[in-house]
């Protein structure tokens, strides 16, 4: 924080407050949310927006808390601090979101609540028909249909399926934090995605490179020292061998240095032009082809020419498409929620299957959590299940039916859902579906094979045919074959720690 003054001292967050004139370094992130008041530099706000695309922000520009100062020393006059950010005021939506979600009632609980009830009527009409029959028979006969039926059975079906299909999932890379999510996720109905970090990698990579090979190590090399994202994209792999020197940074524009004795610049048209270097037309083609794939281009020159040019992007995860061809194939309405660019967003779309119209840009944690809302209030298409990485994604997350995390989410997002995705990709996502619908498959095989055997054994006990004595042998038939149903399902894939079993064995 910057004091009366002037001199710069380090305090606690907590000591700040509105008002308060915090300088922000490179690398650091800004604790308040406020209005640049100097210097001038790029953050990355991907904790509000989900874009790791840097931000160019200059004196009067609003800013909040979490962005991270990318290339220069800014000072930030603080209008928010603490739990009154914009960041604050997000988690604030978590828990309410949270609080206010309408819990699941499982299909156990529909079926047993009227079971007792049924059976207790049925002991009594038993007793009273046996009463005029056989007045000394009564009583056990309605004896004998009170122990043979069994509700334990009907209880245990839900929770042993349950248990089951979570600790399969676990070894599958899939958490899921209870039973009355695999429920909610065993129908189809709208399955909405963050776009950044959930469809696309959630980094900058090299997708396009003109020029030299050997050139490009020259560049990581350069690069290597820096924490922009662009620099990140060219720095994979490191270029520690090569000897590099004079390097200068050029906020919004690029950079320059000498790597082994070789003088090179790096950046936008605009900062290699107003440095004096030549582009050639093929640059202005190369750039051209960039942005219709939605990609930022990037040029080198060296010795006052361009001889090189890169497009950046955010590469699609390689299983994106089949996955979600898939999971539109059973019958899920897919969208994509994202802050990012429109052109970017609806090009994303088309490579991977999702119908435009299903699909938000520029969207705020705000608007994404209003969208979510909306369609858990239509509930007309089944459940609403949001799916992201971000704290951006953590508002959203929280009100759907269900929230995914996946795998390299942050710690709000993780908190706010209901599931989280370890594996890479979206086929885990597929994996979790798929293992919901048939969790839910051998619930009701087990709760089936629990009222089909008291159906019989109740017609036995009223027909006469049971004597207490044989019904209390029979009751433990039916907790048995729940057991085998609940635990021999094949709910999840099988993993090498679930062993191999012989021949089918599988309630599909």
């Amino acid at each position: 924080m910057v004091g009366d003054d002037g001199r710069v001292r380090t305090v606690s967050v907590d000591a700040l407050c509105v008002g308060s004139l915090v300088e922000v370094g490179p690398g650091e992130s800004v604790p308040v949310d406020g209005d640049v008041v100097v210097g001038a530099s790029e953050l990355n706000e991907a904790l509000l927006t989900g874009e790791a695309s840097p931000v160019p922000v200059e004196p009067g520009r609003r800013v909040f808390a979490g962005s991270v100062n990318l290339t220069a020393p800014i000072r930030v006059s603080a209008l928010a601090a603490g739990q009154e950010t914009r960041a604050g005021r997000i988690m604030r939506l978590v828990e309410e979101s949270e609080a206010n979600r309408a819990p699941i009632v499982r299909l156990a609980d529909r079926i047993s609540g009227a079971f007792v009830a049924v059976v207790l009527a049925l002991a009594a009409t038993t007793a009273a028909l046996w009463w005029r029959i056989d007045p000394a028979r009564a009583v056990d006969h309605a004896a004998a249909l009170l122990i043979v039926t069994c509700p334990c059975a009907l209880g245990m079906a839900t929770p042993l399926s349950v248990i089951a299909a979570l600790g399969r999932a676990a070894r599958r890379g899939i958490l899921i934090k209870g039973g009355e999510m695999l429920e909610a996720l065993s129908s189809p109905g709208v399955l909405l995605l963050d776009k950044t970090g959930t469809i696309t990698e959630g980094r900058m990579a090299v997708r396009r490179w003109e020029g030299p090979a050997s050139l490009r190590p020259l560049v990581g090399a350069l690069e290597a020292g820096c924490a922009h994202p662009i620099a990140r994209a060219f720095a994979c792999g490191g270029g520690a061998a090569h000897d590099v020197s004079a390097v200068r940074h050029a906020v919004g524009g690029g950079i320059e240095g000498v790597v082994d004795g070789r003088a090179l610049r790096v950046g936008s048209r605009a900062f290699i032009e107003s440095s004096g270097d030549v582009a050639p037309g093929w640059a202005s083609a190369f750039e051209r082809a960039c942005a219709e794939e939605g990609q930022t281009s990037v040029l080198v020159s060296e010795g006052g020419v361009v001889v090189a040019a890169a497009g950046l992007g955010d590469p699609i995860r390689a299983d994106a498409r089949a996955t979600i061809a898939t999971l539109r194939a059973r019958g899920w309405d897919v969208g994509i929620l994202s802050g990012d660019d429109g052109a970017v967003v609806r090009r994303v779309a088309e490579a991977v299957g999702v119908d435009v119209s299903a699909c938000h840009a520029r969207l705020s944690p705000e608007d994404k959590l209003a969208i979510v809302r909306e369609e858990v209030a239509a509930r007309a298409r089944g459940p609403v299940v949001m799916v992201g990485d971000g704290v951006n994604d953590a508002a959203a997350l929280a009100a759907a039916t269900v929230g995914v995390a996946v795998s390299g989410g942050t710690e709000a997002s993780l908190h706010a859902a209901g599931v989280y995705l370890s594996g890479d990709g979206l086929a885990p996502l597929a994996e979790l579906l798929d293992g919901a619908r048939r969790t839910m498959g051998v619930i009701r095989l087990a709760l089936g094979a629990s009222l089909f055997y008291n159906a019989i054994v109740v017609a036995l006990a009223m027909s006469g045919a049971l004597s207490p004595l044989m019904a209390a042998v029979l009751m433990p038939a039916s907790s048995v074959t729940v057991i085998s149903i609940a635990f021999r399902g094949r709910t999840f894939a099988a993993s090498a720690q679930d062993g191999r079993r012989k021949g089918g064995g599988a309630w599909k």
